[in-house]
């Protein structure tokens, strides 16, 4: 399956009315984005109005280039753990690490940064699993949604497998 085929394969969490641009070519925009370099939404859609006519219509925009704010709001509600099992990621049992971290270039002014949550495999340099932190949560209460997420049947969750920051030294947790 290529990495497009992916992206079609993720249902669009947006209403039908005012989409101006497909999940597909969105997520192609910032994959081809980050691969060139722009590690932002900023740098990625400046980036993108430099571009060629024919390199934004290979990408799947044949008129009309999106925002930052675009960009920004569809990965706020992209629905992370769909699009994580359409790419594969990595089930394995091993020791994970977790953290969270705000998503760079997705501060709008009032609007804060998109924060997640993730369970990496530092030996085999992957992600597990990551969550996305609701309005009003904070990683304390994430992290109990993330190794609901992780955890598959059968595994036995100690204090030596799974590790994290200082946040979460916490004695209620």
């Amino acid at each position: 399956m290529t990495l497009q085929e992916v992206f079609m394969s993720i249902k669009d969490p947006r209403n039908l009315s005012g989409r101006r641009y497909s999940l597909h070519s969105i997520l192609n925009l910032i994959t081809v984005g980050l691969l060139c370099g722009n590690n932002s939404l900023t740098r990625i859609s400046k980036w993108f109005r430099t571009l060629p006519k024919k390199s934004a219509e290979a990408l799947g925009f044949p008129k009309g280039r999106p925002s930052i704010a675009t960009l920004s709001n569809i990965l706020r509600v992209l629905p992370i753990e769909e699009l994580e099992k359409a790419l594969g990621c990595s089930t394995e049992s091993d020791h994970l690490a977790i953290d969270g971290k705000s998503l760079r270039g997705t501060t709008q002014d009032t609007v804060k940064a998109v924060h997640i949550l993730a369970a990496f495999i530092a030996d085999k340099l992957k992600v597990r699993g990551q969550v996305q932190l609701r309005g009003g949560e904070n990683e304390i209460t994430a992290v109990l949604r993330l190794i609901a997420e992780v955890v598959i049947e059968g595994d036995v969750i100690t204090g030596d497998v799974i590790t994290g920051d200082a946040i979460f030294a916490k004695k209620n947790l």
